[in-house]
């Protein structure tokens, strides 16, 4: 009898080891194969939002102008946090290739912006402003002229502890073109190697070549090397704006054949053929989109087919608001996202085009779409639509 509860008992625990590593292994064998199919959906959800993040988050900056630097700093109190950086139009260009600090940088409001934008790590980057194409050419054919123009915007960046510069040379003749590639160059190779940024600011097109009849710096936006711009700029921002000047080769007087009056100053569809075109040269994490938030009043005179439109001067987001008030219209929105309306001035029939807050975010509508780095503000001035900062907001939150 107790020899058959021995052997009863050696069973059992034969069998009870048995049944533990059979366990074992199947545990093992379900963990071995749940791993794979739950990483590989782990790695897919991980691109999948990184995906969205690039196609949704978007990088803003500002132009500050220096003539609107009171106003321009007081609307950012507090709303500084929604731009990952800020360009005071800070410096001109002397004839010898020095700079000319036209906005005093060292007085006040710039000390408060700089130490508000500390505090919220955001970088103020400087804005060399230059429309002088006679004397870009002679700084840019003259090496000992374009290398002391070079050492001062180093020098600059050096002595203020600045991280960039944004390099706003506009109206070039297109005959230097590659004189300013050059110039671009140069600035790369003593900035890189110090940390320094590029960012350049230039003007739109849509295609390879100007129309046969443009020359000079009428065909300024073809003077700048958008492959070039690509090699040695960190950002390019694409000044999208004042559609009717840059495709009339930058007339004051123009005419069109439609028989419905537009005026545009960034209509959608034109800012959009113009990223597209830029992408095909330039890298999406490099481009920008340069985004106006003010408009343009121009008198229209009836033609026997279309319109004449005559360049009266910009207008502010208030200052429109306010006239359609007067008039007693209503802007709408018209085919381009814009604001318009049309009014009866002492001398005719104006139309008046202008963005808001809506209008801005279709642009960074198609910024997203492209996947393209973000988009800049000109300008910061403290007369935009009360709406932007609020829309920035709501947006950089999505």
């Amino acid at each position: 009898m107790l020899k058959k509860f021995k052997i009863a008992i050696l069973f059992f625990l034969i069998l009870a080891v048995g049944l533990f590593f059979s366990f074992c292994y199947l545990k093992n064998t379900k963990k071995d194969i749940s791993i794979v199919p739950v990483s590989e959906t782990a790695k897919q959800e991980e691109k999948n939002t990184i995906s969205s993040q690039n196609t949704q988050s978007i990088f803003i900056s500002g132009w500050l102008p220096y003539w609107k630097k009171e106003d321009g700093v007081a609307s950012l109190a507090g709303e500084i946090n929604l731009f990952g950086e800020i360009n005071p139009f800070a410096f001109g260009v002397a004839s010898d290739g020095s700079l000319v600090d036209v906005a005093k940088i060292d007085d006040s409001p710039w000390l408060k912006l700089e130490e508000d934008a500390k505090k919220e790590n955001i970088r103020i980057v400087p804005t060399i402003l230059w429309a002088d194409a006679a004397a870009m050419h002679h700084i840019f054919t003259d090496s000992n002229l374009l290398n002391n123009h070079v050492d001062a915007i180093a020098t600059l960046l050096e002595q203020k502890n600045f991280p960039g510069v944004d390099i706003d040379y506009e109206g070039k003749d297109i005959a230097d073109r590659d004189n300013f590639t050059n110039f671009l160059k140069v600035l790369h190779e003593k900035l890189s190697p110090a940390g320094k940024t590029i960012s350049c600011t230039v003007e739109a097109r849509t295609q390879d070549s100007p129309p046969a009849d443009w020359n000079g710096t009428r065909a300024m936006s073809w003077a700048n090397d958008f492959s070039a711009l690509n090699n040695f700029c960190d950002s390019v921002r694409i000044m999208a704006y004042d559609e009717m000047f840059q495709t009339q080769g930058q007339k004051q007087v123009f005419e069109d054949t439609n028989e419905t009056p537009h005026a545009p100053n960034a209509d959608n569809q034109w800012v959009e053929e113009v990223m597209k075109y830029a992408l095909h040269f330039i890298a999406p994490e490099k481009l920008m989109i340069g985004v106006p938030t003010y408009g343009w009043e121009f008198k229209l005179t009836k033609l026997a087919q279309g319109y004449r439109y005559t360049r009266v001067k910009s207008v502010s987001y208030p200052e429109a608001i306010e006239k359609a008030k007067e008039a007693g219209i209503e802007p709408e929105r018209d085919d381009g996202g814009e604001l318009s309306f049309i009014y009866k001035a002492d001398d005719g029939q104006h139309i008046v085009t202008f963005s808001d807050a809506e209008s801005i975010q279709q642009k960074i509508t198609i910024a997203q779409n492209l996947n393209l780095k973000g988009i800049s503000l000109f300008k910061i001035d403290g007369l935009s639509d009360p709406q932007l900062f609020p829309m920035l907001e709501k947006v950089l939150k999505e």
